[in-house]
């Protein structure tokens, strides 16, 4: 769901899907989405233009074409998830592949981010803790 100019607020995202025959045009760009340099299926939130700009799910899989996916290097935390960069252009999405129970982001996904949010501030805290006590004993026993 994050994108490089809002991170994970759904109320500005920018990708958008347009209906064509069979399915829907995805464009847009995406960042920080968690281990899609080697994951054969990413759910992609993106605002549809034919029903009433609702953010809604669609699944796009590995090799579709017109899509690029760039790992980010050099993260200093989390490193067990590869993070990357993805870019769509005009990439098709079957009909099949529009989440048939993700077609209003506020009334289904939003509800767990809005939960889950408090989990990525006590994962910052836990990281801090760690520092300090591992500093703190370093510090006791250096000489």
């Amino acid at each position: 769901m994050t994108e490089p100019k809002y991170g994970s607020d759904a109320s500005s995202l920018e990708t958008y899907v347009v209906k064509t025959q069979g399915g829907y045009l995805l464009n847009g760009v995406k960042r920080w989405i968690g281990n899609a340099t080697f994951a054969d299926y990413i759910c992609v939130w993106a605002r549809n233009k034919n029903d009433k700009n609702l953010v809604q799910g669609f699944v796009v899989e590995k090799g579709m074409k017109g899509m690029t996916i760039t790992k980010i290097e050099g993260k200093m935390a989390l490193r067990m998830v590869q993070n990357a960069d993805i870019t769509f252009e005009n990439v098709f999405i079957p009909e099949k592949n529009k989440l048939a129970y993700a077609q209003n982001f506020d009334k289904s996904a939003n509800v767990v981010l809005n939960e889950s949010r408090f989990g990525v501030g006590l994962q910052c805290a836990g990281m801090a803790v760690g520092a300090y006590e591992a500093s703190l004993e370093y510090c006791l026993k250096r000489k």
